[in-house]
């Protein structure tokens, strides 16, 4: 179930953030205070939303985490937000990028007083992830937990949960849930830590794919290895969508090299730059998917003579 709400009163984003997630009790606000709240609730044990407000500080007191009904954790992206989090005896800075761990049943601070915040969360029971208790307690402990900012995992998660409704449909909260536990698991090890689900697994591939569509040395043995499949469970994972990794990459690349065309992107050197900047390994085999895919040459789309 899906909800966004907007409010412009401390007092309404106080009841919306506890209805949505937590009783709190929201302190100071910025002047002219506005707030937006973009709620899923996936199923009973795993929550997803999009926060964007004001400067404010909001207290989960001693006395609301006694009261708590659940043994959720917070997993917060910071996306535009700079201030502080505290628990416990720690308190530790947040900044774009950051993200931060904390109970909902023990007391915290969370001091976003800046102005222009956004918060992308997901709050999943701690029950329903397949993680050891220790390190469920220790992520929760740290607040911030190590390595994790922009790392791999965590961009997984949270990329996946900022477009939910373009993504498969079924099994979404089971999806959500897995990348959660690897995020919080891959801050804990430098193994990989393979997604559970096919569809979870999926999108950390393409991810990966994504961020290194350029290397022209990336193999599918490589990819892999660096999520710790076979080469056949990678292609069974694609299969299922209808595709393959190397299809998948070849996509990819072709739209970087379309982007490449614009003047502010263009490298020197022509077609065959363009072709080696995007990760192909020669001019020819560039032009010739280029050609299947968008119905003309790259010089024809240069020169705005597209079929497509």
């Amino acid at each position: 179930m899906s909800a966004v709400v907007e409010v412009d009163s401390a007092d309404a984003w106080q009841s919306v953030v506890s209805s949505c997630f937590v009783p709190l009790a929201c302190n100071d606000v910025e002047p002219g205070f506005t707030g937006r709240m973009e709620h899923t609730q996936l199923d009973d044990g795993i929550a997803v939303a999009l926060a964007t407000s004001s400067g404010h500080s909001s207290t989960r007191t001693a006395r609301l985490a006694r009261g708590a009904g659940g043994d959720d954790l917070h997993l917060s992206l910071q996306r535009s937000s700079t201030g502080t989090v505290s628990s416990g005896s720690r308190t530790v800075a947040v900044r774009p990028g950051s993200v931060s761990v904390y109970r909902v049943d023990a007391p915290y601070l969370v001091d976003y007083s800046a102005p222009h915040q956004q918060q992308l969360l997901v709050q999943v029971s701690r029950s329903s992830m397949r993680l050891p208790d220790g390190m469920l307690s220790e992520a929760a402990d740290r607040i911030a937990l190590p390595r994790v900012q922009e790392a791999p995992a965590a961009r997984a998660l949270y990329s996946y949960a900022s477009a939910l409704p373009d993504t498969e449909g079924p099994g979404l909260a089971t999806v959500v849930r897995d990348l959660a536990a690897v995020m919080i698991h891959s801050a804990f090890t430098s193994a990989p830590v393979t997604p559970h689900t096919t569809a979870g697994l999926r999108h950390t591939v393409r991810q990966h794919l994504r961020d290194h569509a350029q290397d022209r040395g990336l193999t599918m043995d490589e990819v892999a290895r660096r999520h710790g499949v076979s080469r056949r469970r990678l292609y069974q994972v694609f299969e299922e969508s209808g595709s393959s990794p190397a299809a998948y990459l070849r996509s990819v690349r072709l739209a970087v090299a379309t982007e490449m065309f614009s003047a502010e992107r263009r490298p020197p050197g022509g077609i065959s730059a363009i072709a080696y900047s995007c990760g192909f390994n020669d001019p020819l085999t560039f032009t010739r998917a280029f050609r299947r895919t968008y119905g003309v040459t790259p010089r024809e789309w240069r020169a705005g003579d597209r079929a497509t």
